[in-house]
């Protein structure tokens, strides 16, 4: 993790000139949704993710080392105090209410309960998996983009500032990784 903060800190290589941080985040709420709580099932909400987090992230797009079109030429053109700007806006958002979503299969639900048990998953989500530092929230997250974000992990297709995250879904097949995701995006306290 220091290395990574030092990163942050080094001189940035030529970019293009930057928009306002208002510019910067109307554009974040354009695919996060007013608020930071996205409508579409594919796109995170980003509302109250921890700033740490939210900086890495950005971090990993602007470097190429996430990979996604939109959120590599976005981040492309941020400073270090851009990204510090708008990891600061984005965990000051209200984080979105507790899961609604029907549990419309328990046994599924029990099953991804388990695995998150047995995979660790609260040691470092937190019990109520509300995330802290570099790691994100994830409960009431979209099951879809929960699904996809596990699956690039399991792929290496996804990186943290930890190998945890490819170490914690080691070994679970499509199957499992489905039901931590739909337990996930249910959670109850």
């Amino acid at each position: 993790m220091p290395l990574l903060a030092a990163a942050l800190l080094l001189p940035s290589v030529q970019r293009a000139p930057a928009a306002s941080l208002r510019e910067q985040i109307a554009q974040c709420a354009t695919c996060h949704g007013e608020n930071g709580q996205s409508q579409n099932p594919d796109i995170p909400s980003i509302a109250g993710q921890p700033k740490l987090f939210v900086m890495y992230q950005l971090f990993f797009y602007r470097e190429g080392r996430r990979k996604h079109a939109d959120m590599n030429r976005i981040a492309r053109a941020m400073s270090d105090a851009d990204l510090q700007a708008i990891s600061d806006h984005v965990a000051s958002l209200p984080a979105p209410p507790p899961a609604t979503r029907a549990i419309d299969d328990p046994a599924r639900y029990r099953r991804g309960a388990a695995l998150a048990e047995q995979r660790f998953c609260q040691s470092c989500h937190n019990a109520d998996y509300s995330g802290r530092e570099q790691m994100p929230r994830v409960a009431g997250q979209h099951e879809p983009y929960l699904l996809k974000a596990l699956k690039d992990y399991r792929a290496g297709a996804r990186i943290g500032t930890q190998a945890a995250m490819a170490e914690a879904v080691r070994g679970l097949d499509d199957a499992g990784l489905g039901d931590l995701a739909y337990f996930l995006a249910r959670f109850r306290p």
